[in-house]
């Protein structure tokens, strides 16, 4: 469905348990990301032990690609902390497990300096869109993220040019 070759790499930190996009979660779904600078995409393929009927694709998996995506678009579009408020998914056809799957997120509208609307989407290997969300996430700065728990202060220290990486060029 994309051309990955024409798209940039987001650089996500190593050694991260997340269950979305960690890379040192054994059973976690190792997303990475790629961007066109409008729109964050994940290209993911589900391994069998994530189904839910037969070779159905869970749509609680689903709906975690979804988040994640929506997140990562917050973090890489906006430079901000996304942190889910609300959800609503659409399931709109069945998705298989272990073929390749292109995971979308992109900033549908900014409400506030601290809320916005992100839109997400999982399309088929055909390019069949599947599975589509939207999400009303907090965008907050780092140093609020840790002033409310979300993360230490060691750890945004660490994920500060992960967020800042879009102005980096």
């Amino acid at each position: 469905m994309i051309d990955s070759t024409s798209l940039r790499t987001i650089v996500n930190l190593d050694g991260q348990t997340c269950f979305g996009c960690g890379d040192n979660n054994p059973i976690g779904l190792h997303m990475t990301f790629l961007t066109d600078e409008q729109r964050v995409y994940s290209l993911v393929t589900v391994p069998p032990a994530m189904a839910g009927w037969d070779r159905t694709v869970h749509g609680g998996v689903l709906s975690t690609l979804l988040d994640e995506i929506m997140g990562w678009s917050v973090i890489y579009l906006l430079g901000k902390i996304g942190v889910t408020k609300t959800m609503t998914v659409e399931f709109l056809k069945p998705v298989q497990v272990e073929t390749q799957l292109t995971v979308v997120g992109t900033i549908a509208e900014t409400v506030s300096e601290r809320q916005v609307v992100v839109g997400g989407e999982i399309h088929a290997q055909d390019g069949a869109l599947c599975v589509r969300a939207t999400g009303t996430f907090a965008a907050m700065t780092p140093q609020a993220a840790v002033r409310l728990g979300v993360m230490s202060n060691a750890y945004m220290e660490r994920f500060l040019p992960v967020l800042h990486q879009k102005e980096q060029g």
